[in-house]
């Protein structure tokens, strides 16, 4: 392919209501879209679902923006390039700042569908056409408003399966309250990174609570603490903000670090780097799932693809736009029934509504 402009968006998605994690809440998702034009009449979108502020990555929106415009756009205009190893050549040199290469990437790998007439999917060696989808429930502003939210989202959504946002003082009460009334709800904690090894005698109580696994308890750039925690619990741990490339996933495993990987495709750098990481879990019986930015439809899209992978094995955070958005930017959504996605139904609803792309962008850079 043969790159001849790139468009940069800065969109506002409006929120249902509040989205409250341990360490922040949003009103509205902030989002960066790129278009890629080629000289064939092709247009790739790719999106980084990251945020306005570096409380989850190093990254931000506005130094992405910034990135793509001097440098990773430049780079590869009016050039050709044709495979992953081409287009990850040209960013080789960038430490970090994987959500900034994840935007470019995902935008390629749409010309690639297109040029190949081949599903994303496909492209990606995924081996299901079916996927189960589930919700991230956060926070409420205090225990009370919290258990009643989580209680709500679950009887209105009805999912195969919840993961609950937790953070000190807001953890073994909410869990015991869900577990009186849902006894069998197949359920796990996220922490984001909000506890350390004094917490311990909190994760041994959450282990008595039949969780299917505890999610990134102590600090985001940490393992080995992680693989020091693990060996007091029987819940499984799992890795997400630890796991930032396929090196780090390398050495969480060799340390014992977790038993299950919280996949980001944006997080480890992109769709490719997604796959690769899920086939070194794989060899090492460490299942995955892909967990979800709440990203626009499109971003939706690309990670139902990437789910189809074969160790792909629990529930994904697919951040469905009913669950979560007011509106979005997809021409229609994506159809989802019991926590079911058909991803073979997806591969034509990679549209985008150009009205409602201008109605929330506050930005919008063009590079030739």
């Amino acid at each position: 392919m043969h790159i001849t402009k790139a468009e940069v968006y800065k969109i506002y998605l409006p929120l249902k209501e509040p989205f409250r994690i341990s360490v922040t809440s949003m009103t509205h998702r902030e989002i960066v879209l790129i278009k890629l034009f080629d000289k064939n009449g092709l247009i790739g979108v790719g999106e980084s679902a990251n945020f306005d502020f570096p409380f989850y990555e190093p990254d931000f929106n506005d130094g992405t923006i910034h990135l793509l415009k001097t440098y990773l756009i430049p780079a590869i205009l009016n050039k050709r390039i044709d495979t992953i190893e081409e287009l990850e050549a040209v960013y080789a040199l960038m430490r970090g700042n994987n959500f900034t290469k994840t935007v470019i990437e995902s935008a390629f790998w749409h010309l690639k569908s297109q040029e190949t007439g081949k599903p994303l999917r496909k492209l990606w060696g995924g081996t299901k056409t079916k996927i189960p989808a589930a919700i991230s429930i956060g926070l409420g502003v205090d225990l009370k408003d919290t258990i009643q939210r989580v209680l709500r989202y679950i009887k209105t959504y009805s999912p195969e399966r919840a993961k609950v946002k937790i953070k000190p003082g807001i953890d073994v009460k909410l869990i015991a309250a869900i577990r009186n009334s849902h006894p069998d709800l197949p359920l796990f904690v996220d922490a984001n990174s909000s506890y350390t090894l004094k917490d311990t005698p909190i994760f041994k109580e959450l282990d008595e609570m039949d969780l299917l696994m505890i999610e990134q308890p102590l600090a985001y750039n940490d393992i080995v603490d992680h693989s020091i925690l693990q060996k007091q619990i029987k819940t499984p741990i799992c890795l997400d903000e630890s796991i930032s490339n396929y090196h780090i996933a390398e050495q969480a495993i060799k340390i014992g670090a977790c038993k299950i990987i919280n996949i980001k495709p944006q997080r480890v750098g992109g769709y490719w780097q997604a796959k690769l990481v899920s086939e070194l879990a794989a060899q090492n019986n460490i299942p995955v799932w892909c967990g979800g930015m709440i990203e626009s439809g499109w971003g939706q899209l690309l990670n139902c693809h990437i789910a189809t992978l074969p160790n792909f094995k629990y529930a994904n955070d697919i951040c469905l736009t009913k669950w979560y958005f007011a509106d979005d930017i997809l021409q229609k959504e994506i159809p989802e029934k019991n926590g079911i996605i058909d991803v073979a139904k997806t591969d034509t609803l990679f549209k985008i509504d150009e009205a409602k792309l201008n109605k929330y962008s506050v930005a919008k850079i063009t590079v030739v």
